[in-house]
């Protein structure tokens, strides 16, 4: 693992909501990502007729709150982007403490990269470490088809923890990797979740039936069912009202148990259902919402969709006043490599995006 360059900043893997925070306040950060373009589960796609559509999350709150010290303190994420000068557009959604970006979630990670550009087509493949403090990282460059080694004191991984483990596990044995992997494993639980984007360019539903109001000052878009099949649906063509005329979409998450069952065999190369979920999808849409057959059904699927057991909790204040919290923070400095995502701060937008913000604020990141 000879580097062909080291860096003396911090080298980011994970261009997703948290490399892209990271990015936001300490722009002199490299960041490496596995995909052709960023945004992580925080993305966007443009369908037919360049209508946008996102099929990771499609919504974010603002404000959060976190615990510390036993005191609890209250952060704007619209304030924190401001103060960042990040120029980003949102609108409320919802309720009037949610919000989007009518130019498609992915612009919150575009928006805070700013003038950082995402090294892409690089997957970590293996770290090891030198005889000082310094990080060998070996990648896989996708683009070439070569391998590429780098080296850095300073590591901050944000992928899901399945990918980091996979990545210790591939690389030399070493303490340090040791340390992390036994500390992670208690946090390395994670939901699959599929989903389904329906197109039709001639066909609304009656909005009035599913309780959705498109004249609405905030329009609500999206239908939750805990525990059901279609747990969350998300009128995204009443999200971007400008891109349809005649014809509607709609997002469609599905529930743990349907995301598990049919995980496999969800899709096709070109992301398409293959024969018997396409019947069954089809079928569904007439039964929910008496719909005719879509123009397009585009099928996604999330390996690592959500992290069961935040560290910091799932709802409420990130609550800082742990062991484990305290044991994070002994890691992170012992070995330079800081692990941060999903896993730490739970999946919601503005716990990730806030919580980055407290721990670089209080000299803790």
């Amino acid at each position: 693992m000879d580097p062909i360059f080291c860096y003396q900043v911090p080298v980011v893997i994970g261009a997703g909501i948290s490399g892209a925070a990271i990015a936001m306040l300490t722009p002199n950060v490299v960041v490496y990502d596995k995909g052709r373009s960023y945004g992580g589960r925080v993305s966007s796609k443009q369908g037919t007729n360049q209508a946008t559509f996102d099929f990771g999350a499609t919504m974010f709150r603002d404000p959060m709150e976190v615990r510390w010290l036993g005191r609890e303190i209250k952060y704007s994420i619209v304030e924190i982007w401001k103060s960042q000068s990040v120029s980003l557009q949102t609108k409320p959604i919802y309720s009037e403490s949610h919000f989007y970006p009518p130019l498609g979630m992915a612009n919150l990670v575009s928006a805070m990269l700013g003038n950082v550009k995402p090294i892409q087509s690089h997957t970590l493949k293996r770290m090891e470490r030198t005889d000082g403090n310094t990080w060998n990282l070996e990648f896989h460059n996708s683009a070439t088809k070569q391998t590429d080694t780098i080296c850095t004191h300073s590591v901050i991984l944000t992928l899901p923890i399945p990918q980091i483990l996979e990545i210790f596990q591939r690389s030399t044995e070493n303490h340090y990797l040791k340390l992390w992997s036994e500390f992670l494993e208690n946090y390395n639980d994670y939901r699959k979740t599929l989903v389904s984007y329906f197109y039709w360019d001639q066909w609304k539903p009656d909005w009035k039936a599913l309780y959705l109001d498109p004249e609405a000052k905030i329009p609500i878009t999206t239908n939750l069912e805990p525990g059901t099949d279609w747990e969350y649906q998300s009128w995204e063509s009443l999200k971007y009202p400008r891109e349809f005329h005649s014809g509607s979409a709609l997002l469609v998450q599905f529930g743990a148990l349907f995301s598990e069952t049919h995980f496999d065999n969800w899709m096709d190369e070109k992301k398409n259902p293959n024969p018997n979920d396409k019947g069954y999808l089809i079928q569904s849409l007439k039964e929910i919402f008496n719909a005719p057959e879509p123009n397009l059904i585009w099928n996604h699927r999330w390996k690592y969709a959500q992290a069961q057991m935040p560290l910091l909790g799932r709802e409420g204040p990130l609550d800082l006043d742990s062991e484990a919290f305290e044991e994070w923070k002994h890691l992170c400095k012992e070995t330079g490599i800081t692990v941060l995502g999903d896993w730490l701060f739970g999946p919601k937008i503005e716990r990730i995006v806030g919580g980055i913000y407290f721990l670089s604020h209080n000299d803790l990141l």
